[in-house]
């Protein structure tokens, strides 16, 4: 019996101190994250902080301001389009279409448009989606609080005001004037597409279509007949996704005997970029390359100035020269 009563005691005394060490494990890691929760909001504060330093007057009011939209403008831009426009207004919707395909390059040199509704908040909302805009949206009672804007009250719609970052209105007048943006801003002018892109105007190719705005080209020879080609294929088909999305485009240069040979290749191979036959007009790409096997990549910038000359696989190594 008393055996029996010993072995209770030590087996009770043993899950006593285990509960008191959990205890206090759990006491001693409650302070750190405590510590550690302070010192996240310390750096939430630090960033906030220091993005409203580099935010001019109009970027601070951006901040503060109320947008129908979830984009909201650059707080550190260095000028702001204010563009007064509706869905039901004729000469709106001949310009948007412009403006938006203007946007991303606008936005990149840091300047900025905001929408300023001449309409309900609803139909608003639907105009942006309806153009899909990437710009911010906000009600005329919004933008009546950022430093600088002013509405013309002769002025109908399309119209625009053009503040930069310290609140100082640059301009105003029809909203076309957005297309002027380079100018108006003091910004270089786009250089346009490079020797490759005007190259590619002039090609006839059997499937697909090359992008107009490409920074780097691979000219991927390639054919249904060859088995190299066929083991490295499915990897760059599921790579060009990407690719494309990095402005990297690939030229497929076919070697096969025939037209309907090579468009047979580009079905079964589930081929998405474009596609042309090698000869004559391939010739014409700048940085084109005679090759003597394949499958075999030359990789060039917009100028059509070489970059890499390799073996086809090269393609998915297409981070490394293609920065």
């Amino acid at each position: 019996m008393k055996h029996r009563i010993f072995l209770f005691l030590t087996i009770a005394a043993g899950i006593f101190c285990a509960n008191a060490g959990v205890a206090a494990a759990a006491d001693a890691a409650e302070p750190a994250a405590v510590t550690t929760g302070k010192k996240s909001k310390k750096k939430k504060k630090s960033e906030k902080s220091q993005k409203e330093a580099q935010a001019g007057p109009v970027g601070k009011a951006m901040q503060d301001a109320k947008f129908f939209t979830e984009v909201k403008p650059n707080p550190a831009a260095t000028h702001y389009f204010f563009l007064e426009s509706a869905s039901w207004c004729g000469p709106c919707k001949m310009v948007m279409p412009k403006i938006v395909e203007e946007y991303p390059k606008m936005r990149e040199a840091g300047v900025e448009v905001i929408l300023v509704a001449n309409e309900p908040e609803a139909a608003a909302k639907q105009y942006l989606e309806h153009y899909k805009a990437e710009f911010a949206g906000m009600l005329p009672v919004e933008a009546a609080k950022i430093p600088g804007y002013s509405k013309d009250a002769n002025a109908g719609v399309p119209s625009v005001c053009l503040v930069d970052a310290e609140g100082k209105t640059v301009t105003g007048g029809h909203g076309r004037m957005v297309l002027q943006w380079r100018q108006l801003t003091n910004q270089p002018e786009d250089p346009g597409p490079g020797a490759v892109a005007e190259a590619l105007k002039e090609l006839k190719f059997i499937s697909g279509k090359p992008l107009k705005n490409a920074k780097y080209y691979i000219y991927l020879h390639s054919s249904s007949t060859c088995v190299a080609c066929a083991n490295i294929m499915p990897a760059i088909v599921k790579e060009y996704k990407k690719m494309k999305k990095a402005k990297v485009e690939i030229i497929l240069i076919d070697h096969d005997s025939t037209v309907e040979k090579a468009k047979a290749y580009v079905k079964s191979g589930r081929i998405r970029f474009p596609a042309m036959m090698d000869g004559a007009e391939a010739q014409t790409l700048p940085g084109y390359t005679p090759v003597s096997g394949i499958p075999y990549a030359i990789i060039v910038d917009k100028h059509g100035t070489v970059i890499k000359q390799a073996h086809g696989s090269a393609v998915l190594e297409w981070k490394t020269f293609c920065p």
